[in-house]
């Protein structure tokens, strides 16, 4: 019987031959370039994460605009809303000062100055007080008749004061922080029909 077991390996006719070439490349030049590659890689991961970090802060600060616009928005409508609150407040108000200061133009002498009308002009003076506080202005009537401040509710004949004259005040006017809020009702003077015929030939 024969023993293949016994029989000498030849390495050469083996299959898991390795074969060890020599590159010629020294250990330090070996360690040199696995530190360059070592290099390279983290320089490629420190690049990354620079980007990353521009990203979020371009993010960041897109947000906190967004942030500041909308506070700003925010506090827009809310002034807003608190000056048209104030506004209709004060457009229920003012007749009631109307009142106060309808009574005492047409009370006499000596009810102004007794005990009661010195309280009642004691409180239309602490509405003005108020008033110049929150910035409610009075509409100035002196001069002649503005259409953006002054509304015609009566006319009269006159030929003493040029046209567009005011001559009385039937209702203030005011304004609240430079904005028309109650246009002021006045009697404006008109030319006489006489002159008027006359002027244009008739």
């Amino acid at each position: 019987m024969n023993d293949d077991r016994r029989r000498p390996i030849d390495f050469e006719e083996s299959s898991d031959r390795i074969e060890v070439e020599d590159s010629g490349q020294t250990l330090e030049d070996a360690l040199a370039e696995e530190e360059q590659s070592a290099i390279n890689e983290a320089e490629q991961k420190l690049k990354s994460v620079m980007q990353n970090l521009e990203e979020l802060r371009d993010r960041h600060a897109r947000k906190l605009a967004e942030f500041d616009n909308m506070r700003k928005r925010t506090e827009r409508e809310k002034g807003e809303y608190f000056r048209n609150a104030l506004a209709n407040f004060l457009l229920d108000l003012l007749p009631i000062v109307d009142s106060f200061d309808s009574a005492l133009a047409h009370a006499p002498a000596d009810a102004r100055k007794s005990d009661f009308g010195q309280g009642i002009a004691l409180i239309r003076r602490q509405f003005t007080d108020l008033f110049k506080k929150i910035g409610l202005v009075e509409i100035d009537t002196s001069g002649p008749f503005d259409p953006n401040q002054h509304e015609a509710v009566a006319t009269e004949e006159s030929e003493e004061v040029p046209k567009d004259t005011i001559l009385d005040v039937l209702r203030k006017g005011y304004t609240l922080n430079d904005r028309l809020l109650r246009p002021a009702w006045v009697k404006v003077a008109v030319r006489p029909v006489e002159s008027a015929r006359t002027s244009s030939g008739e």
